[in-house]
C-alpha cells in the first residue's frame, strides 16, 4: 500500500493531526494503522517517550492495536502522537530511530522535519528558506524524499550509530571519496597469493574484478577465495587498523525466492588479525572461537533481513531492517554476543545487488555486508568517515565479485556455509574443523 499523503494548509496540531486521520476514512486508515504495525516491529530497538509512557518497538504495537477500529476522536493523546510520528516516518522516509530517547510532541516533530529539511538545502547548496504559512508538517515531510534524492546523485547515505541508546544520525558520504579504480599493488600481491590470479587488465574496478573472477572460475577455484582475499587484505591496511574482518554473502542459491534463504546459505568469514590478543583486551573468547561466533551470528543477520521478502506478514515483523554504510560505537552495551567477541566499534557497507533472474533484473538487498572491527574501549579509535571510505571501496569490489559469480551461474563455496563447532579443547582454542576444511595458518 503506498502511503497517502493528504494537501493541507495549516500546520500540524493535535486538531489538524485528528482531522488528517480521519478524513482517510474507516479503510485506508485500517491499512495505514496495520502497515505501521508492522512496520515498527523491524527498526528494533525503538525507545520513545510520550507524555508519561515509555514506548518500545512492542509498546508501539500494542498502542497502534488500541487505535485500530476506534473512532479517531476516541485515541488518547499519546496514541495520536505515536501513530502521527510514525505515519510522518513512512512519508518522509527518515531514519525514525533519529528520534530514539526524544520525548515525542508536535512541536518537536516540526523542529525535526524543519531541521533535517535545512540541513538537506545545506547539503546542496541551496538557500535555508523558512516553511511557507501554507506549508504543513506532511508537506515538510514529502519533501524531504526528493530533497535526499537529488543528494543522493553524488553522496551516499550513512548512520552514525550509538549502541547504548540505538540512536541513528544520518549523514552523507561524498561518492568521489570511495575512488573505487585505486587499485595498489599490494591488493595485486595480496589476490595473487590466496587465488593464483592478479587483476587483470581493464578499464576501471568492475572490468578487473569481472575479468579476475572470470580467470578464478576458469582455474577451478571457487571465486569465494577472492571475497576471503579481499576480508584478509583490510586487516593489512594501517589506515583501518582493523582487528576483525568479515564478508558475509548469500552462496547464490534462492535468489528468485530469498525469503527461503537459510543459514547453510550463506557464507560468512572472518578474519582476525595474526597479532590479536584477546585476554589482552579483555575479550572473552579466543581468536577461532570469534571467528566461529560472529561468522555464526552474520548468518543469521542475513536469514532475518531476508524475511523482509515474505509475503508472511508474521514473517515480515521479525524481520531486521536493511541497512545503511554506517559507524557504530559502544555496539556491546546490550549484546552478551558482542561482549564476548569484543565488539565495540564497528563500521559496516551492505552490499546491494542487481540480478538477472528469469522475470527479469532484480535489486537485492540484505543478502551481504562487509564490516571491521576494533575491540577496543579506547574513544580515539572510533572509526571516522574516511576509514568507511575504504570499507565502502572494498564492498564494491566485493560487489562486482559475487554478480560475477552468480552470473555465471555458481555460487560461493559450501566450506564457509557451515557452522564450525568442533573444538580440540573446551575452550575452543582451535577449531580441529576448521584447520580441516581450510589448511593450517588460514
Amino acid at each position: 500500500m503506498s502511503v497517502p499523503v493528504i494537501d493541507s494548509s495549516a500546520s500540524l496540531s493535535a486538531d489538524d493531526a485528528v482531522r488528517r486521520w480521519s478524513e482517510l476514512g474507516t479503510e485506508k486508515r485500517e491499512e495505514l494503522l496495520e502497515k505501521l504495525q508492522e512496520q515498527v516491529v523491524i527498526p528494533r530497538p525503538l525507545q520513545f517517550f510520550v507524555g508519561e509512557l515509555s514506548v518500545d518497538n512492542d509498546k508501539a504495537v500494542e498502542i497502534i492495536g488500541e487505535c485500530r477500529g476506534k473512532p479517531v476522536a476516541d485515541w488518547t493523546d499519546e496514541a495520536l502522537i505515536l501513530v502521527t510520528t510514525l505515519w510522518l516516518w513512512q512519508v518522509g522516509k527518515v531514519a525514525v530511530s533519529e528520534l530514539n530517547q526524544a520525548d515525542l510532541s508536535f512541536s518537536l516533530l516540526e523542529e525535526y522535519f524543519t531541521a533535517k529539511r535545512r540541513g538537506y538545502h545545506r547539503i546542496l547548496g541551496r538557500p535555508e528558506t523558512p516553511p511557507a504559512e501554507t506549508e504543513s508538517l506532511f508537506d515538510i515531510a514529502e519533501s524531504l524524499v526528493g530533497l535526499r534524492k537529488d543528494i543522493e546523485r553524488d553522496h551516499i547515505r550513512c548512520m552514525r550509530i550509538n549502541g547504548a541508546t540505538w540512536e541513528r544520525r544520518e549523514w552523507f558520504l561524498p561518492k568521489a571519496d570511495i575512488d573505487p579504480d585505486e587499485l595498489p599493488e599490494d591488493l595485486q600481491e595480496h589476490l595473487e597469493a590466496r587465488t593464483g590470479h592478479r587483476l587483470p587488465p581493464g578499464d576501471g574496478h568492475v572490468a578487473r574484478f569481472t575479468g579476475l573472477t572470470e580467470q578464478v572460475i576458469e582455474s577451478g577455484t571457487n571465486p569465494a577465495e577472492i571475497l576471503v582475499a579481499l576480508a584478509t587484505y583490510a586487516l593489512t591496511l594501517p589506515q583501518l587498523d582493523a582487528d576483525y574482518s568479515i564478508i558475509t554473502c548469500a552462496r547464490g542459491n534462492k535468489l528468485e525466492t530469498p525469503e527461503d534463504i537459510a543459514m547453510s546459505d550463506v557464507m560468512s568469514y572472518t578474519a582476525v588479525r595474526s597479532d590479536f590478543d584477546p585476554a589482552a583486551r579483555g575479550v572473552r573468547l579466543k581468536n577461532d572461537q570469534i571467528m566461529n561466533a560472529i561468522s555464526q551470528r552474520m548468518r543469521y543477520n542475513v536469514v532475518c533481513r531476508v524475511r523482509n521478502y515474505s509475503s508472511d506478514r508474521a514473517q515480515r515483523m521479525q524481520a531486521q531492517a536493511f541497512q545503511h554504510p554506517d559507524i557504530a560505537v559502544m555496539e556491546d552495551a546490550h549484546h552478551n554476543g558482542h561482549r564476548a567477541n569484543g565488539v565495540r566499534f564497528v563500521t559496516r557497507a551492505p552490499l546491494v545487488f542487481d540480478v538477472d533472474l528469469p522475470g527479469g533484473t532484480r535489486r537485492l538487498k540484505g543478502l551481504a555486508d562487509f564490516r571491521i572491527n576494533r575491540a577496543t574501549h579506547d574513544e580515539a579509535r572510533q572509526f571516522t568517515p574516511a576509514e568507511l571510505a575504504v570499507v565502502i571501496r572494498i564492498s564494491w569490489w566485493m560487489k562486482v565479485v559475487t554478480e560475477t559469480t552468480w552470473r555465471h551461474g555458481l555460487m560461493f563455496d559450501e566450506k564457509y556455509c557451515v557452522k564450525l563447532d568442533t573444538y580440540e579443547d573446551k575452550d575452543g582454542g582451535k577449531l580441529a574443523r576448521r584447520r580441516a576444511m581450510l589448511g593450517e595458518g588460514r
